[in-house]
């Protein structure tokens, strides 16, 4: 009505003159009219929830529940939404909350060191060695053999005591999966201060040179972590592995890892992995042999400690990857891993060492209120989506992806970690026909009954689009349709007229 008051004013104070009553009707009706065609909640943003409400009505079974929202990033207008503020079970799409957190509070150019010190030390011998991990989630068997050679060239030549290794960093929970019981598998590997790998080590399978014979089995990186004990045979042809691996504890050795099974002749490598259970003494054991192919003597063995606070600093390895690139890896391909060393990370920096869950957790939450989300729109469980206690909305996922969008200092990286539609990540295979393929970049969720995708597109006239799509049905089916990519699809065919849009 700001419109007519306006009007009214200029009849008023400019000294026109009054319309009769017919024509004062006449002039009420047509402000009305305008109104309605151009107002921000009217018959066209009525006209795309109908649109909306055919699509999921196509898309989605009837007794299944969906939140979603799409909004023009450049003005926050709202042009389609479904249940926006009911929180759902959002699968991996939690790691953008996760990973958006990280980026604003730690910054992208964070990098997680891992910290050498000794004691007795004498010229190149020292008395014990402590390795102090910070949380690197790419601590890989290259950088421990980078961080060896840093230490050789640093002068030592020997190591007269033990190397302890502390991951007092981090008090870390299991994974929470309440799909399967947490086994073997590497999505399913510990977290751990100082880790290696990913916490998991590569069984490699090789077929015997004829059938009959053992199939020769090793792990990568070879250490006195583990005891390997085969039962693999090598069978006639070219049949591909068929194996089982089982894994416990021993006595002379930490780990004990039984394979069993067959191998054609003439079939490939298999390669495997699985999680170890004691990961610092894993990451140990690792430096060690590489120590020893730099030539420095290890006299002592491998054992679990903290560094004393006398001990003398020795090196500081800095060459892990910043956070950016962390984030990279973590959103491109759904790292369940690095997005709990990150959380890990996140509660020791802010709320102080040992970094918990629970301390990650608040941080996260923080950022969220933040970016001015209400705490009924979330719960959150854990940091990578593992969780079905995890809860989330499509407005709120939303408000995170905008408000990262906006923020300068993080927003490059950020975006740039998400999968590019048809071309990698979990989006490689997804969008790939010309018409869609680049037009969304995005992050994919998907657990048994539980399909999300959430991130940014292009409409059909060049408008830039922030979204959220939750879908969450029947867990107990294995194969759950992907109905993101379906209903994103569909959407993305909606053309979006520029006055058409929901103000909240």
């Amino acid at each position: 009505m700001l419109m007519l008051r306006l009007k009214l004013f200029t009849y008023v104070n400019l000294g026109f003159k009054r319309p009769t009553r017919a024509g004062w009707m006449l002039f009420v009706v047509a402000v009305l009219f305008y109104q309605l065609l151009f107002s921000p909640s009217t018959a066209l943003a009525t006209r795309f929830d109908g649109q909306l409400e055919a699509i999921l009505k196509r898309e989605l079974p009837a007794d299944f529940s969906v939140t979603l929202q799409v909004v023009e990033s450049d003005t926050d207008r709202v042009l389609m939404e479904k249940n926006p503020d009911m929180p759902l079970v959002p699968a991996s799409t939690m790691k953008i909350a996760t990973s958006a957190t990280a980026l604003s509070v730690l910054k992208p150019d964070y990098v997680f060191v891992t910290e050498v010190t000794v004691d007795n030390a004498r010229g190149g011998s020292v008395g014990n060695l402590y390795v102090r991990g910070f949380g690197d989630p790419y601590l890989v068997s290259e950088e421990l053999y980078v961080l060896a050679r840093e230490l050789r060239e640093r002068g030592l030549k020997e190591v007269r005591g033990n190397i302890a290794v502390d991951d007092s960093f981090f008090e870390p929970a299991p994974p929470l999966d309440e799909n399967e019981k947490i086994g073997i598998r590497a999505y399913h590997a510990p977290y751990s201060a100082l880790s290696l790998n990913f916490n998991s080590v590569k069984v490699i399978v090789r077929p015997g040179v004829r059938a009959g014979e053992p199939a020769e089995v090793a792990l990568d990186p070879i250490s006195e972590y583990a005891e390997v004990k085969s039962a693999v045979k090598t069978v006639k042809g070219n049949k591909p592995a068929q194996i089982e691996i089982f894994r416990n504890g021993g006595q002379k050795y930490r780990e004990t890892i039984r394979v069993e099974g067959t191998i054609g002749e003439d079939a490939p490598i298999k390669n495997r992995y699985v999680n170890v259970s004691s990961p610092s003494l894993y990451a140990g054991e690792a430096l060690r042999e590489f120590l020893l192919r730099e030539g420095i003597r290890v006299q002592g063995k491998i054992v679990q400690g903290r560094a004393p606070t006398n001990a003398v600093p020795y090196w500081e390895h800095t060459n892990s990857r910043p956070l950016s690139a962390i984030v990279y890896g973590l959103n491109k391909f759904s790292n369940n891993f690095m997005a709990e060393q990150i959380n890990l990370t996140l509660g020791a920096q802010v709320n102080g060492v040992p970094g918990t869950r629970e301390k990650g957790l608040a941080v996260i939450r923080d950022h969220l209120l933040s970016c001015g989300i209400p705490e009924s729109s979330f719960t959150l469980s854990e940091a990578s989506g593992l969780s079905r206690n995890n809860r989330i909305s499509a407005a709120a996922l939303v408000k995170v992806l905008q408000t990262a969008a906006r923020d300068f200092t993080y927003n490059a990286e950020f975006m740039a970690s998400f999968g590019v539609a048809g071309v990698d990540g979990t989006l490689k295979e997804k969008f790939t026909d010309a018409k869609l393929k680049r037009r969304l970049r995005a992050k994919t969720g998907n657990l048994r009954g539980v399909n999300a995708l959430a991130g940014y597109a292009v409409s059909p006239d060049g408008k830039p689009l922030t979204f959220a799509i939750i879908v969450n049905g029947n867990s107990k089916v294995q194969h759950f349709i992907d109905y993101g990519e379906r209903i994103m699809r569909a959407i993305l065919d909606t053309p979006f007229p520029s006055h058409a849009h929901v103000t909240r």
